[in-house]
């Protein structure tokens, strides 16, 4: 794996509907070498540090190779547009079917680990310009992965990519897609999941939740 870009941004306004809001999902791509920190890339901010960035999210990684996929369902050409949804790493194959949870991957002399798949909201729909992309996005299970930092350091693009350890007893990224999207009852691989040590918390919340409605109530 490679990084293509790195993208940064600081939160703006937009107006949608007539109304103002906040985003930091307009991300552009810098060039030469960047600073990583526990909190994420200097330069980058968040707007809405409850759905995104902190400690547990710092960094946001992208596969380039579902550019291809998003520009045909579209109708659109993104082959240009590093930062498309809003990711701070475009990388050449990063690969949700292949990354587990708790993967750590290293980067120069920076480790990241994988914490999450990303969840979509509105302001998603409002970038690609489609009220529905965000479900789409979803569904479709592409949707790359947060990463907290476990080492500061220094990345650049262009920067080879390298899964260094590997969490026992893991999922993937897609397969806790799968659990929050559609595979929405299956109470076994929940349970599973909740005992996945890097999993954010964000995540293990929203399957006790489901859980407690599907009425086991062991994991409370």
């Amino acid at each position: 794996m490679k990084i293509l870009s790195i993208n940064i941004s600081e939160p703006k306004k937009i107006v949608f509907n007539n109304k103002e809001l906040v985003s930091s999902i307009y991300k552009k791509p810098v060039k030469g070498e960047v600073q990583i920190t526990e909190n994420g890339i200097i330069g980058d901010k968040q707007a809405d540090l409850t759905v995104h960035g902190g400690y547990e999210k710092a960094v946001y990684g992208y596969s380039y190779s579902h550019y291809q996929t998003w520009s045909q369902q579209m109708n659109q050409d993104y082959s240009n547009e590093y930062g498309l949804v809003g990711e701070n790493l475009t990388i050449d194959n990063f690969d949700e079917r292949t990354l587990f949870i708790g993967d750590e991957i290293t980067v120069s002399d920076c480790i990241l680990k994988i914490t999450q798949p990303r969840i979509p909201c509105y302001k998603l729909g409002i970038k690609m310009k489609e009220r529905k992309f965000p479900q789409l996005f979803s569904q479709s299970g592409n949707v790359g992965a947060y990463m907290k930092v476990i080492k500061p350091g220094k990345i650049s693009e262009g920067d080879e990519i390298t899964i260094t350890k590997q969490e026992k007893n893991s999922m993937t990224v897609f397969e806790i897609m799968q659990l929050l999207y559609k595979d929405i009852k299956n109470i076994d691989q929940m349970k599973i999941a909740l005992d996945i040590d890097s999993l954010t918390e964000e995540i293990k919340e929203k399957f006790r939740e489901r859980l407690l409605k599907l009425g086991d109530f062991s994991s409370v």
